[in-house]
């Protein structure tokens, strides 16, 4: 005897199969080829087929889906708007403001108000560090373009006259000018006078008004010490 085909017998009891099932199938052959060819009955087929038209989101959902992704755009774009022109948070890092700022304290720094008004004395600013325009610097105006600035026997003169300043640590030790503040740029100093580079150092020097990035107007954190930074009167005493 010849040995019967392998797999034979298994597809012709299939075929048997298909054709109990289904009466429109009039020919072993043609029943053979359906089911073979797909490895299920009809029936299975239609089935399968039908749920994989299904789509995998409904409209409710993508149109809710959508409707997250535009909200979040639009919010990325808010904030990128309002870091660039309004507002933007900076970290204290030294101690070159103590006592009015000290490290680590956290600050809403205006980024808007120079564009309608230009710094004015005692305005605590930020700005770029001309040697390295990454790094940022936090210091407070004494000398807007045209003053006359020396330091010496321990004080500010500004145009002649001492500087009586309550909001520094200590007196203002060694010597500066006299030198005229150019046009354009401002001269800055830290209030802890004595550890702080500032503009009386040539690394710093007058700050050119396009390196200032904004005036520190609001400190949030820590709570405790939440509040507006204010500009003190710069009050003038005879020498």
């Amino acid at each position: 005897m010849i040995p019967d085909e392998p797999g034979l017998e298994n597809r012709d009891s299939h075929d048997e199969c298909c054709d109990r099932a289904h009466n429109e199938l009039t020919n072993e052959a043609g029943c053979s080829a359906t089911c073979l060819a797909s490895g299920t009955e009809p029936v299975q087929q239609e089935g399968m087929a039908g749920a994989g038209a299904r789509p995998i989101l409904s409209p409710e959902v993508k149109a809710e889906l959508i409707e997250y992704l535009q909200a979040f755009a639009i919010a990325i774009v808010l904030a990128a708007f309002i870091i660039t022109y309004v507002a933007q948070s900076f970290v204290v890092e030294g101690s070159s403001m103590e006592p009015s700022l000290y490290n680590r304290e956290r600050l809403l720094v205006n980024k808007l108000v120079y564009r309608f008004r230009k710094p004015e004395y005692g305005d605590v600013v930020v700005f770029r560090y001309p040697a390295n325009p990454k790094r940022r610097f936090i210091k407070r105006v004494i000398g807007v373009p045209g003053d006359v600035v020396e330091i010496r026997d321990g004080h500010v003169i500004l145009n002649g006259v001492v500087l009586d300043e309550d909001y520094t640590r200590d007196f203002t030790y060694g010597y500066f000018g006299p030198k005229t503040v150019p046009e354009g740029r401002y001269f800055v100093l830290g209030d802890n006078r004595n550890n702080s580079d500032d503009s009386r150092y040539p690394d710093v020097g007058f700050v050119p008004m396009e390196n200032i990035v904004g005036k520190a107007s609001f400190r949030w954190w820590p709570p405790g010490r939440m509040s507006l930074i204010r500009k003190p009167e710069m009050r003038a005493v005879n020498q």
